[in-house]
């Protein structure tokens, strides 16, 4: 019995805080991270496998380079810099040694710091309310309290992304959870399931990320979102068969990266160890 009340009593737990979520002047959510440059705002990414620095806050804050990799945007790959940052920490969450991935400057002009990815918080549980503007991060094992049902079952994509199945309708597609994007997109295998027409469609955005490899979408809106039980009657996609489709592996189906616009009235939930995901309706 007492084993019981002690897995219960962990599996409930409070996280230790919460932190605000701030919407940058480019539409992203960013949350304070602290660092040996002290305390910047980082876009909060469960897209990013890991995290990334914009080259010239890595300039202003003295930040040096130990290597090179193939980073892998939405838009294209290119090969870039890795920048030392020593130990970030976020609500909680620490991790030493992160060598993060230099950035080109944002093509926008807005001053980021940088990223912050699943290095830092992907073995914890993430409760991202946006309506609320409010983060938590709870330990391994824990979950705040009152979620309602078992949650949805997500599966592991390349670089440890989360995916879920969504339905639009009667169409069922697997969606990356990614709230590092500021819009949702959809690939073309989806649109033509939904029967949107590519000869008229709207021009959508040009979509640069992190690579500042430009790609145009079409823009449309969907009705009848399935999110588990919540039901988003009516929502924006951008449409495009975007490179990092293939990347993470869902080319070959319907598939969507699920972005904030999709949760500007949802908290979700994400027990990355658990790969389970919660959706609520903001009340």
């Amino acid at each position: 019995m007492k084993r019981l009340a002690l897995l219960a009593a962990l599996i409930a737990a409070p996280a230790l805080a919460d932190v605000s979520i701030q919407i940058a002047a480019s539409g992203h959510a960013t949350v304070p991270v602290e660092g040996s440059f002290g305390v910047r705002q980082f876009v909060f990414d469960t897209g990013a496998e890991g995290s990334a620095v914009y080259a010239n806050f890595a300039d202003d804050a003295g930040l040096k380079a130990t290597g090179t990799e193939e980073l892998q945007g939405q838009t294209g790959t290119a090969d870039v810099q890795l920048i030392s940052v020593g130990r970030l920490a976020l609500d909680g969450s620490a991790k030493d040694s992160i060598d993060a991935v230099r950035l080109d400057p944002r093509a926008d002009g807005v001053p980021l710091a940088g990223i912050v990815g699943l290095d830092l918080f992907g073995d914890r549980t993430v409760d991202f309310d946006l309506p609320r503007k409010r983060l938590a991060l709870f330990a391994p094992g824990q979950r705040p309290e009152g979620l309602a049902g078992p949650g949805i079952s997500a599966t592991p994509t390349t670089g440890n992304l989360l995916t879920i199945p969504v339905r639009i309708g009667t169409v069922t597609a697997t969606a990356v959870i990614d709230t590092g994007a500021r819009k949702t997109r959809i690939n073309w295998k989806l649109g033509n399931q939904l029967g949107i027409n590519p000869d008229k469609i709207a021009k959508g955005d040009t979509i640069q990320g992190a690579t500042n490899t430009a790609i145009e979408t079409g823009a449309t809106r969907v009705a009848d979102v399935h999110l588990g039980d919540r039901v988003l009657t009516d929502a924006p996609v951008l449409v495009a068969d975007l490179p990092v489709f293939e990347a993470f592996g869902v080319a070959d189906r319907p598939a969507i990266i699920l972005g904030l616009d999709w949760l500007d009235k949802t908290r979700m939930v994400i027990d990355f160890p658990g790969r389970l995901i919660w959706f609520e309706a903001h009340e």
